[in-house]
């Protein structure tokens, strides 16, 4: 019994109260987006999945949950596309319309963009519009906030 007495002030000495370390997912969490950091006008590039050559060049007007987008490929057609902000992104989706890149076909398209000051990107697809399982096209964008 004694031999386990002199364990004891050695477990006590050893078994110090340890703060564990802080959740360091938490900390490197990304800000939460707000409408502000999407609103504005955004010009950019489009890029097909997996490629770097420039596909079509893009402008748009964005606010209140709506987006009004000007695609070199359709220069007098206007896309509206609406979203909504979903922690540090913005996911959006389009109304139906024709699609230069797509043969003139009905299509939809919709994707996830990211908002980093004054720069933006994100990846989107798009489908025809009376099958919305189908994929036409696969595609991602970078643009900066115009002044």
């Amino acid at each position: 019994m004694r031999r386990y007495l002199l364990i004891v002030p050695f477990l006590i000495a050893c078994g110090g109260s340890e703060t564990p370390p802080a959740d360091s997912a938490a900390a490197a969490a990304p800000a939460a987006l707000t409408d502000a950091d999407v609103a504005g006008n955004w010009a950019g590039n489009l890029m097909m999945e997996g490629s770097d050559s420039v596909m079509a060049t893009w402008t748009d007007s964005c606010g209140a949950g709506t987006c009004r987008l000007v695609v070199s490929t359709a220069p007098t057609d206007t896309l509206v596309n609406t979203y909504t902000i979903a922690g540090d992104s913005a996911i959006y989706s389009g109304v139906p319309h024709k699609d230069a890149m797509a043969g003139g076909a009905m299509v939809t398209d919709a994707g996830v963009a990211r908002v980093t000051g004054n720069q933006i990107s994100g990846n989107g697809i798009v489908r025809l519009a009376d099958k919305p399982d189908s994929v036409v096209m696969r595609y991602r964008f970078t643009g900066t906030k115009q002044p």
